[in-house]
Order: structure tokens, then C-alpha cells, then sequence
């Protein structure tokens, strides 16, 4: 299971783990992780520039439980695997907060199109996905 933002229509040809400036990709053993770390089985994607109203919102409308707060800037999303989405008008960010399975640490992968921008960012909140073929290529059964 994975949750996904989308930054663009165009699919990506690469994916690669992201890495924070102090990650060093060469001390990860056979099978390890980068990613973020959560103790309240939640993560979130956020605009970084617009984090700390977008958290204030988040902490007051989740973990406060302001009922008073403008729908226009917090938004309990019900249906689906997002807990809740906090906007800040000033600068135009969102947060949008989801469920992951539970505490832990959770890697995140970013795509890239062809011409090396990012269209996407996954994260993997449960197991591995399998891996497709190349085009052209057989699977053995």
C-alpha cells in the first residue's frame, strides 16, 4: 500500500529512495531504509515553505480538536486513506495528512521524468510493491 502526490502528468521514467542532506546512502545495510519517522502513525505532504502554519493548523484541528476552525483552511477527508487536509492562505501551501500502519520509519520515493524534474512522490506505507517488467521483456512463471 502506498500513498502519492502527483506534481505533474508526465509519467515517470525514473524512481530513486530520497535522501535528506545528512542521509549517506552508503552506510544503508542489505534491505534498509531512508525515509521519515513517525510515533503517531501519520505522515503528510507539505509545502516547506508555508510549514510552520500548515502544522499550526494541523495540531490545532487533529490533536486540540478546535471545532471552530474555517473549512476553508482544515478539512477532515473521511473517505479515503488522508485523515485531513490544513491550507494557509498567505502563501498558497496545503498539508495534506495520511494514515500510515503504524510507528516506524517509512521511505519515500520520488520520480523523475525523462527530462530529470519531479513528477511524483510515493510513499510506501506497507510491504514492497512487485516490480513490472521492462517492455519487451518475458516474466517466468
Amino acid at each position: 500500500m502506498a500513498v502519492r502526490v502527483l506534481l505533474s502528468d508526465t509519467p515517470a521514467a525514473t524512481w530513486e529512495m530520497a535522501f535528506r542532506p545528512d542521509d549517506d546512502p552508503r552506510l544503508l545495510r542489505e534491505n534498509g531504509i531512508f525515509g521519515f519517522d513517525t510515533d503517531g502513525a501519520t505522515g503528510c505532504f507539505a509545502d516547506a515553505g508555508a510549514w510552520e502554519p500548515l502544522l499550526a493548523l494541523f495540531e490545532k484541528g487533529l490533536i486540540q480538536g478546535d471545532p471552530n476552525l474555517d473549512p476553508d483552511v482544515y478539512e477532515d477527508i473521511n473517505d479515503s486513506m488522508y485523515l485531513l487536509r490544513t491550507r494557509d492562505h498567505a502563501s498558497g501551501g496545503e498539508l495534506a495528512a495520511f494514515a500510515t500502519t503504524g510507528d516506524g520509519t517509512y521511505p519515500v520515493w520520488v520520480g523523475r521524468c525523462e527530462a530529470g524534474e519531479v513528477v511524483g512522490v510515493v510513499v510506501l506505507v506497507e510491504g514492497m510493491p512487485e516490480l513490472l517488467p521492462e517492455s519487451g521483456a518475458t516474466t517466468v512463471a
